[in-house]
Parts: C-alpha cells; structure tokens; sequence
C-alpha cells in the first residue's frame, strides 16, 4: 500500500501557475527503503492535459540477480509524464499507449510516484558488475585412508621410476 496524496484536477486551475509542488518525505511500505523517499513532485495543469514532474532519491535494499547477496542501492528518480485530461470517458483517445484522467477527477500522486520508483529499479540487479554469481564450495583436502597410504607409495614410486630401455 503506497502513502496516499490526492490531488483534485479542477482545484489546479486555482493555483498560482496552475501548478502543485509536493515536497516529498515518506516510505512506500512495499519498497523496502533504507532512507525515506525524498525530492519534489510537481503537478501542472496545462488546460488538456497535466504534466507531472519528480525528482527524488532514496537508499533501497536490493537482492543480487547472480550471486542472492543484499546491497544497497541509491535509487534517483527524475521523471515526467503527460497525461491527457479527457471530458468524459468517450472522449479518450483510442491509442492505448496513451495516460488519460478525467479533467474533473483527482489523481493519486503517492501512487504515481510509487510506479515511477519501481521503473526507475535496475534491471537486472547486480550487486557490481563484476560479480561472479554464486561459486559453489571447495572440497577440503580428500583424506587419505591410512590403510592405503602404503600403495600412495609405491604408485608415487612407480610413476617417479623411469622405464628401463
């Protein structure tokens, strides 16, 4: 569950600038953040559509995709995204690809910025890029049954002894 902080889309019309900055200082319980998530947010109203902007940093805990080990991770976050504000739901775009909102609806900046966090995460996750992954563990020594040592021997023996011609 990602903090919550709605934002109404018609109250951004009475804005100074038309514009909604939300310093940003919290946790999102499902990211697992050593720091709490810090930086700005901001939201413009742009008459037919909104332009979100972040810029945030925290410190997440992340598991190494080779090797399983932890490490930790300076996550930065700086984003925009535009989304067309739409009339009513038939006057969406039909182009999937596109972020619509009803221009009379809020928009839950926590969430928005919580997906942003989670696709600005590194992928694939290496704890340096030099890891070797996961090395199995070496065998000690075989231990020799004494009661063999006496042929170690004379196979030593035999092998160090050059054929006679």
């Amino acid at each position: 569950m990602t903090p919550v902080h709605w934002l109404s889309i018609p109250e951004l019309l009475r804005l100074p600038a038309q514009t909604y900055e939300w310093q940003v200082d919290t946790h999102f319980p499902d990211l697992p953040t050593l720091t709490p998530v810090q930086g700005m947010v901001a939201a413009t109203h742009r008459h037919t559509y909104l332009e979100l902007r972040a810029s945030v940093q925290t410190i997440v805990t992340l598991s190494c995709d080779r090797c399983l080990q932890y490490y930790n991770h300076r996550l930065e976050c700086t984003t925009s995204e535009l989304i067309w504000l739409a009339e009513s739901p038939a006057s969406q775009p039909d182009d999937d690809l596109v972020e619509t909102a009803p221009a009379t609806g809020r928009i839950d900046l926590g969430d928005w910025l919580y997906q942003q966090l989670c696709l600005a995460l590194p992928y694939p996750k290496y704890c340096d890029p030099n890891c070797g992954g996961i090395h199995p563990p070496t065998p000690a020594e075989p231990s020799v049954d004494h009661r063999w040592a006496m042929l170690a021997q004379l196979q030593s023996a035999l092998e160090g002894a050059e054929p006679s011609p």
